[in-house]
C-alpha cells in the first residue's frame, strides 16, 4: 500500500579531484565529485568497478588529447596542445581510490551498482543513481562531533599570477570565499575577490601559445582562444549565489519573474523594469533566462527588436537548410508606446 511507504536521506561526504570527460569531439572539464560510499559522479554515479570501464573506454580521463578542444563550462574553451600530464587512466583510478580510502579509511559500505545504471520501469529506461548535484560545503570545527555545515557553490577562474592556473572559486552562504585548485589555497572575502580582479590577478583570457595549469593533473598550451568571461562578469555571478544561497532569488529568477510580468502586462514600464533586470544577470548567464529552445531571445527582441530573432539557433539552422517557413518566436510590443 502507497501509505506505507516512507523514504529517507542521508548526506554523503566526498572530495573533488580534477579530470576530463570526453563526449563527442569535445573534452570538458570537470571536478568530480568521489564519495565515501565508493561512487563517483562522471555525470552520472557510478560505483568503482563501472568507474574503471569509463576510464578504460575514454568517457573519463586525466587529460585531453592533442591536440584537443577543451571546454570549462561558464569559464573558455579552447584549442589546446603541448599537454603535459601527471597521471594516466591508471593513475586517475588511484588517486579516487585513495580519496574514497580516506574518506572511508575502513571501506566499508561501498554501493555496489551490479554492474548496471539504469532499470526499467514500464517501458522507459530510468537511471537508478543519476547526478548526484553535489556542492561544496565548508565543515566549521571539523573536530566537532556536530560541526556546523556552510552551504556553497562553486565556478572555474583563471589567476594569473605569473603563470595561468585554472582555479576554483568556492562561495559559501556566509560570505566566505575559498581559492582552490592551486598549490596553495587561500580563504578570503569578497571585498578582497573585487580587489583581485581589479587587480588583474583573476583574468578572464588566455593568450595563445601560454600555458595554463591545473593543480594536481599537469598543464597545455592554448592554441586559440575561443571565448572566455569577463572576470566582472563573475563578480556578478559570486552575487547571484550568494543570493541563491541565502535563500533569496538570483538575477535570472528575477529576470524570469519581470518577463513573466510584461507578457502579462506589456507596458514600457514593465519592458523598463525587465530591461534593468536582464541586464543585472551576468551576461554568460543570460541565456538561461528563457526555456531550453528560445534561451533568452524573446526578452531582446522585446529590449532591443524585432531583429534579434535572426540570431536564434533554431532560425539560422533552418534557414541554412533552406527551409521556407522559418521558425518563429511572437512577443508583445507595449500597448501604451
Amino acid at each position: 500500500m502507497a501509505a506505507d511507504r516512507v523514504s529517507r536521506t542521508k548526506t554523503i561526504d566526498g572530495i573533488v579531484t580534477p579530470a576530463f570527460i570526453h563526449n563527442g569531439p569535445s573534452f570538458f572539464f570537470v571536478d568530480l565529485p568521489v564519495f565515501a560510499d565508493g561512487l563517483v559522479d562522471c555525470w552520472e554515479l557510478l560505483d568503482l568497478a563501472l568507474f574503471r570501464d569509463r576510464l578504460r573506454s575514454g568517457w573519463v580521463t586525466p587529460h585531453p588529447s592533442d591536440p584537443a578542444e577543451v571546454s570549462v563550462h561558464g569559464l573558455a574553451a579552447w584549442t589546446t596542445a603541448g599537454g603535459r600530464w601527471e597521471l594516466d587512466a591508471d593513475g586517475l583510478f588511484e588517486r579516487v581510490l585513495a580519496l574514497v580510502r580516506q574518506l572511508n579509511p575502513r571501506m566499508e559500505n561501498l554501493h555496489d551498482c551490479h554492474g548496471r545504471t539504469v532499470e526499467m520501469v514500464g517501458d522507459v529506461r530510468v537511471s537508478i543513481l543519476a547526478m548526484s548535484q553535489a556542492r561544496p560545503v565548508r565543515v566549521v570545527d571539523p573536530k566537532r562531533a556536530f560541526s556546523e555545515r556552510v552551504p556553497g557553490d562553486r565556478l572555474s577562474v583563471l589567476v594569473h599570477d605569473g603563470e595561468y592556473h585554472l582555479a576554483s572559486l568556492r562561495v559559501f552562504a556566509d560570505g566566505v570565499v575559498e581559492l582552490g585548485r592551486l598549490p596553495s589555497p587561500e580563504a578570503l572575502d569578497v571585498a578582497a575577490l573585487r580587489a583581485m580582479v581589479e587587480a588583474g590577478r583573476i583574468v578572464g583570457s588566455v593568450p595563445e601559445g601560454a600555458r595554463v595549469h591545473i593543480h594536481g593533473l599537469g598543464s597545455f598550451v592554448v592554441q586559440a582562444e575561443h571565448y572566455g568571461t569577463d572576470p566582472r562578469e563573475q563578480l556578478r555571478e559570486v552575487s547571484d549565489l550568494l543570493d541563491k544561497l541565502n535563500g533569496r532569488p538570483g538575477s535570472i529568477a528575477r529576470c524570469r519573474t519581470a518577463y513573466e510580468t510584461y507578457l502579462a502586462d506589456p507596458t514600457v514600464a514593465h519592458r523598463e523594469a525587465l530591461r534593468a533586470a536582464y541586464e543585472a544577470v551576468p551576461e554568460h548567464n543570460r541565456r538561461y533566462v528563457g526555456d531550453m529552445d528560445t534561451k533568452d531571445v524573446g526578452v531582446r527582441m522585446i529590449l532591443y527588436g524585432e531583429k534579434e530573432i535572426e540570431g536564434w539557433s533554431h532560425r539560422v539552422v533552418a534557414r541554412a537548410s533552406g527551409e521556407k517557413d522559418l521558425p518563429e518566436i511572437r512577443v508583445p510590443k507595449p500597448k501604451d508606446e
